[in-house]
């Protein structure tokens, strides 16, 4: 009875394994699993068909580095549908490409064809493309202004500004310079292409050392190519053969004819790719830049309204002459000379009318810049009066700088704590109920707002319920 009882067991252990191998026998051993695929498609014939290859073979391929198709394919076969495992069969690739042979249509199709990415890979290229041209933005261009580049944020958000799209085939070169032509034509900032540091080095020739005779020549021709006399420096020495100069990237093509020249003789040297403004930014300097900038256009406003006011005389007085002079043979007889001084009198009012105006606006800067210098004196004065207040010692010495008083920050009376944010010391109760103040309260709304805190005085006499509303 043992006996047979095992060898049932045994019958159905050989059972189950037999069913078992049955399953896997049934099942595709030799499906390929195709991973990290790019696949690339070509229409042709009215038929679509691809290619699987390795994602980060195709360019190298189509650059020419890569020549081995087995490191460029995953596999040599031709699909209609990569995706659903869909095999080109060879009587449609005979018609649509003259040929059978698998491994020449996907050089055809490598070579032709488009590859297909994903939307977070065209976006992750996109992004790379944008950061690029900020990139050189920031590197090769400039504010006019001070001299000196932007960062990569100021750049970032001029261009979203502008409503700048990157294009994902063109160059990236091409896309900075229309970027830049953009955003001065949008006047979001105000940039410009940082110029260039060049050098023209006359060559030495047998028989002709005129060095002054070329340089003259070499100046003019640049002068007139659109170089700035003022961008030409200098001689160091008198017979320098260099010519040294600032100039505009897109310029650069045209110099480098003129030092081809039969008459100049030379070569192009680069000295500075860009020039620009480095190190910090002295506050004196900056402010002197920026009044004499302003002076430099009040100037040129101030003329052009007395040129404006100078032709219009000159205008009137050549009709009213034209109009009242009546020529015959050697003699001039004036007619309606009392209108013409009439008309004199009257440009002569208007000229002096532009210029009280103009006598009104310097009255009104100064007007504004004294109570500039008031509102600060007496900012200042508070100031000072709040560090006396608050144990603040303020001396110059070369430099400002500032002490606390030790008694009264660092060794409070004991049993107090001091608020940090409106100064002073109070006892546990008071420390509580200060935080629950409205004199607390306004003064954290003043420090988070970079504003220095007020006294209690101060605060008392100040409407601040306009700060709580």
């Amino acid at each position: 009875m043992h006996t047979i009882t095992q060898f049932a067991i045994l019958s159905l252990h050989h059972q189950a394994s037999q069913q078992l191998m049955s399953r896997q026998i049934n099942q595709p051993v030799n499906q390929v699993r195709l991973t990290n695929v790019a696949v690339v498609r070509l229409s042709r014939g009215g038929h679509r068909f691809e290619v699987a290859c390795y994602r980060n073979k195709i360019v190298n391929y189509r650059q020419g580095t890569e020549t081995d198709l087995s490191e460029v394919l995953q596999t040599t076969t031709v699909f209609t549908n990569v995706s659903k495992g869909q095999f080109a069969k060879s009587s449609l690739l005979q018609e649509c490409f003259g040929t059978a042979d698998e491994e020449e249509v996907c050089r055809f199709i490598l070579e032709k064809g488009e590859v297909q990415i994903s939307d977070q890979e065209r976006a992750v290229q996109l992004e790379s493309t944008l950061r690029e041209v900020a990139s050189m933005i920031s590197e090769k261009c400039i504010n006019p202004d001070n001299r000196r580049p932007y960062t990569m944020a100021q750049v970032r958000d001029a261009m979203k500004s502008a409503g700048f799209m990157v294009h994902p085939t063109r160059n990236v070169k091409q896309q900075f310079l229309d970027c830049v032509r953009l955003l001065q034509d949008k006047k979001v900032i105000n940039i410009e292409r940082a110029r260039m540091l060049l050098a023209v080095v006359l060559l030495s020739v047998e028989g002709n050392d005129n060095f002054e005779e070329r340089r003259g020549i070499a100046v003019e021709l640049l002068i007139e190519a659109g170089v700035a006399g003022a961008n030409i420096k200098p001689l160091v020495e008198e017979n320098d053969p260099r010519i040294v100069f600032e100039a505009d990237p897109s310029l650069y093509r045209q110099v480098e004819i003129i030092t081809k020249e039969s008459s100049v003789k030379g070569r192009l040297e680069i000295i500075q790719q860009c020039v620009t403004d480095e190190g910090d930014v002295a506050l004196g300097s900056e402010l002197e830049r920026r009044a004499h900038e302003q002076q430099h256009k009040q100037n040129q406003s101030e003329n052009t309204q007395s040129m404006t006011s100078s032709h219009d005389l000159d205008y009137s007085l050549s009709k009213e002459l034209q109009s009242n002079l009546i020529v015959s043979g050697k003699d001039t007889i004036p007619v309606k000379e009392s209108n013409s001084i009439g008309t004199i009198a009257n440009s002569r009012k208007a000229q002096k009318a532009s210029q009280k105006k103009s006598k009104k606006a310097k009255r009104r800067e100064k007007e504004e810049q004294v109570e500039r210098d008031e509102r600060i004196a007496a900012e200042k004065e508070r100031q000072r009066a709040r560090a006396d207040r608050l144990g603040v010692v303020e001396y110059v010495d070369g430099n400002e700088q500032t002490q606390l008083k030790s008694d009264s920050f660092c060794g409070h009376v004991t049993g107090t704590k001091p608020c940090n944010t409106c100064g002073g010391n109070f006892t546990p109760g008071e420390y509580r109920a200060h935080f629950r103040s409205d004199w607390h309260r306004y003064n954290v709304k003043l420090k988070m707002k970079g504003v220095p805190p007020v006294s209690e005085k101060e605060f008392v006499l100040c409407d601040s319920d306009a700060f709580f509303e």
